[in-house]
């Protein structure tokens, strides 16, 4: 019983991935799941910090933490693309997926990167 346990844990690297249809653009992208670390850098990265009256206020841009995780998740399509930066003038990847998609697709793809990710993951409760 530990062996398999021990193989398990063993091949836990292996990260998984999931495709999902963009049916507007009928474009379909391939996410790969992200740790729990690169989560917390991207959240990190898109929080806002303000002082009002003394006290420190932490906002997410919940927009640019989706279009974040899309960026960070996504084999296919490249959306860093030399002709797409030329097509949308955008500096990067995580631009063109602002000048793509729209609210509701970014809301919905990141969604997919979080449930690939291991998040809305139920665990049940082993009964000895």
């Amino acid at each position: 019983m530990d062996e398999q346990i021990l193989q398990r844990l063993l091949e836990a690297d292996r990260i998984p991935e999931k495709t999902v249809n963009l049916s507007r653009l009928g474009v379909p992208v391939t996410l790969r799941g992200l740790t729990g670390k690169q989560v917390y850098l991207l959240r990190e990265r898109c929080t806002e910090r303000t002082e009002r009256k003394g006290q420190m206020v932490e906002r997410l841009d919940e927009e640019q933490f989706n279009v974040a995780l899309i960026a960070a998740s996504t084999v296919s399509p490249n959306w860093g693309d030399s002709r797409l930066l030329a097509k949308y003038q955008a500096s990067g990847a995580e631009e063109v997926i602002k000048r793509i998609l729209l609210a509701g697709e970014l809301s919905a793809l990141g969604d997919s990167v979080l449930d690939v990710s291991g998040f809305n993951t139920t665990l049940e409760e082993v009964k000895n």
